[in-house]
């Protein structure tokens, strides 16, 4: 069996299928350094996606002790974002901020293109709603004495945030509390 190579400069050779894989120890990357956003399809794996993702990054940054609570922040933002625009593109964004009062930790931001109500009182069941949909989240946050919110889109401009911010110290102890 003969091998063909397209780049002339490559002679191919045959090895083992372990050869090809390597087996390099992960860079352990900053706290500081955690800055990620994700394109996301508005479906029902947006949940699944979205905690997948969130797992990668903190690993990578040596923030396991955050995992818990942020999977459970994010698959909650995505899946009410999913919601409330099926089939459309979201996004998610991860990044770590510092607090002048030393109260460093994790925000997620999920960002859906469902634009402001132009009736009020739609605009209102609307919020009502969300905030429904919202309801772990908020408990979640609260258990690891962060905050969150929802910035409503300005009636000129498209789409909604919802964030969170997960302090480390208050997320630790709430995911060590579930353990």
């Amino acid at each position: 069996m003969s091998s063909v190579s397209l780049c002339p400069m490559v002679t191919p050779t045959f090895a083992a299928p372990s050869d090809h894989v390597t087996h390099y120890p992960t860079p352990h990357r900053e706290p500081s350094a955690l800055a990620y956003s994700y394109a996301i399809p508005g479906e029902p794996h947006a949940a699944a996606i979205a905690r997948t993702s969130v797992l990668t990054a903190l690993r990578a940054h040596g923030l396991n002790d955050l995992v818990p609570p942020a999977l459970q922040a994010a698959g909650e933002l995505m899946a009410c974002a999913a919601l409330f625009e099926p089939g459309k593109v979201l996004y998610l964004s991860l990044g770590w901020r510092q607090q002048p009062d030393g109260g460093d930790g994790v925000r997620i931001v999920a960002w859906d293109p469902h634009t402001n109500h132009a009736d009020p009182d739609s605009a209102a069941q609307c919020a009502a709603r969300r905030n429904k949909m919202l309801y772990l989240l908020a408990c979640v946050v609260h258990e690891c004495k962060g905050q969150w919110g929802v910035i409503r889109p300005a009636p000129a401009r498209e789409g909604t945030k919802v964030w969170a911010h997960l302090p480390r110290d208050g997320a630790a102890e709430y995911a060590a509390a579930l353990c």
